[in-house]
């Protein structure tokens, strides 16, 4: 077991960024590319992700992410659970000594699955299988039951597999690049939040008016542009943070430059992935004709739309007054402060990137999170105390904030919370049925 899990830790320590270049150059020689067209795509990606971790890591959280922990020191306020954000949460989680198993199983649970025809996705986003880790080892920690603790992973992969299936025509239609879905753990909130985006799109109002970046820049001109809005955007949250002038300024360039270069950054990952796509559609056709395939992806394509990121920032403040008023909270935001644009993802989906609806689902999606990561902290500090981690300055205990509604669910069954749990299986069935029925066919053919 020692030597399997040195070995994961191998591979996934190399990043998404060196990861994912590997894992589609062998995709694509199994499609029949020719080794140096695979090498050029996957290298191709492998830039992709490198340009846009640069820019998340060193812009988004770099800058606006003090900016937010500057704006709850000026609140006072004090919350028990410190959210550590996805790097620290991933560690701990890898640290768990079953987390080598859960590789193999995504891998051949995926392939089983793919056999029997009950998925149309190949989900390649191998790297992020340290989520199911995440939610095995929070039920360990809180059952110390093995056995259970791989059920609920292996729910969690079955589960994240259909809603890639489901997301994928919209998602193509979206982004522009063919034959790919998101069978990711950040798309696991579309099981609480589906209906809110379903009400939306039956209200006349949002009918009528739409919102997306490219009508906001025809109808108020230059105010619409996305330059404009992330300068603007900036400012305010400069404000908020009580920066003096010079921040200030400099935070409004810093917004502007993430929400006009982040969305650019999207033709890299078409220019890597549609090679990939034709060569998966032409395979598919010769060895199993009539039949759908998507490759499975990670979400940074969506931060290719403007509406992701945009979101993304104009939700930080929101973030920080639920965690105020929302009952039952105790996660003090504070690690993915600036970095939540994977959960946007998911409202980009639903809001068919609209802006308006986007945010309106979005402000859901951040409420579930922080509920979820309540629920799970006691669990998820226990496991992190047992892998050596030592607890935050002034926080009783750790949490992560995009725990997923999936994992939410489960903790309340266990602690018989069951008025919760039938809440979130009621919603995770009216959503299915909304994302089979109204979404899965695409942004031209839902009804």
């Amino acid at each position: 077991m020692g030597t399997l899990l040195k070995s994961v830790q191998y591979i996934v320590g190399l990043g998404a960024s060196v990861f994912l270049p590997i894992v589609m150059f062998v995709i694509g020689l199994i499609f029949g590319m020719k080794p140096l067209k695979a090498l050029r795509s996957a290298l191709t990606l492998g830039v992709a992700f490198t340009a846009l971790t640069l820019f998340i890591s060193q812009l988004l959280v770099g800058q606006m992410a003090p900016a937010a922990q500057a704006m709850i020191t000026r609140t006072g306020l004090h919350l028990t659970a410190l959210d550590v954000g996805w790097p620290a949460a991933s560690t701990i989680s890898w640290a768990w000594k079953y987390a080598a198993i859960m590789f193999p199983l995504q891998v051949f649970l995926n392939l089983f699955l793919l056999w029997i025809n009950f998925t149309k996705t190949l989900n390649v986003d191998l790297w992020n299988v340290w989520q199911k880790v995440f939610a095995g080892a929070v039920l360990y920690g809180l059952t110390g039951n093995l056995f259970w603790s791989f059920v609920v992973a292996i729910v969690m992969i079955v589960i994240e597999l259909k809603i890639g299936d489901y997301d994928a025509k919209r998602s193509q239609e979206l982004l522009g690049v063919q034959g790919i879905s998101f069978p990711h753990t950040c798309f696991t909130w579309l099981l609480a939040v589906a209906p809110v985006g379903y009400l939306l799109d039956r209200i006349p109002l949002f009918n009528r008016v739409k919102t997306d970046p490219l009508s906001l820049q025809k109808k108020i001109g230059i105010f619409g542009e996305n330059i404009i809005i992330g300068f603007i955007l900036g400012f305010l949250i400069g404000i908020l943070a009580g920066y003096p002038v010079s921040k200030i300024l400099v935070l409004s360039i810093v917004t502007a430059t993430i929400i006009v270069v982040v969305p650019r950054l999207a033709s890299i990952f078409m220019e890597a992935l549609n090679p990939i796509s034709e060569a998966a559609q032409d395979f598919m056709k010769k060895h199993a004709p009539g039949r759908e395939f998507y490759i499975g992806l990670d979400w940074p394509l969506y931060a290719g739309h403007p509406s992701t990121i945009v979101a993304a920032v104009l939700l930080i403040p929101v973030l920080i007054l639920l965690a105020i008023i929302l009952p039952g909270n105790k996660v003090l935001p504070f690690g993915d402060l600036g970095n939540f644009g994977c959960i946007m993802a998911p409202a980009v989906f639903m809001a068919g990137g609209d802006l308006i609806k986007t945010l309106i689902i979005g402000v859901f999606i951040l409420a579930v999170s922080l509920w979820g990561a309540s629920a799970a902290a006691t669990s998820f500090t226990k496991v992190a105390i047992q892998s050596g981690v030592k607890m935050p300055e002034g926080a009783t205990e750790i949490a992560w904030l995009k725990t997923s509604p999936i994992i939410w669910a489960i903790i309340s069954f266990v602690q018989k919370n069951f008025i919760i749990v039938a809440i979130l299986v009621i919603l995770a069935v009216v959503s299915f049925y909304i994302l089979k029925k109204y979404y899965s066919s695409g942004l031209k053919k839902e009804g």
